[in-house]
């Protein structure tokens, strides 16, 4: 798993979501991820897309493992067990033992920022 955690790529850096805005729209370029945490202090990406923004917690829902993103495979790897997941389709399981997909987050576009609802 050394591969992936050298091949792993978080566009931005880590925010606290305070008063439910996570960035400005203008900081994540389409195609971009960005982490960030929620106010419970769990780990989170946001994505964005031609289309808009979505984000996944990325505390694997297998055995708690810090998943990250996995750019170049587009995917959400965790390194515990190796268990896959596909931001793309919802967060859900690729391969590996998990069993349920990861746990979305509501984000949305206001104004100049995107925001956690």
């Amino acid at each position: 798993m050394a591969l992936v955690g050298a091949s792993t790529t978080l566009f931005g850096t880590p925010a606290l979501a305070a008063n439910h805005q996570i960035v400005k729209l203008s900081k994540i370029k389409v195609g971009g991820t960005y982490s960030f945490q929620l106010k419970n202090g769990a780990p989170a990406l946001l994505f964005r897309t031609k289309t808009g923004v979505f984000a996944f917690q990325t505390i694997c829902p297998h055995q708690g493992g810090s998943a990250k993103y996995f750019a170049p495979r587009k995917l959400i790897v965790c390194p515990v067990h190796n268990a896959s997941f596909d931001p793309f389709k919802k967060g859900a399981v690729v391969a590996g033992p998990a069993t349920s997909p990861l746990p979305s987050v509501k984000v949305a576009i206001k104004g100049d920022w995107i925001v956690v609802l």
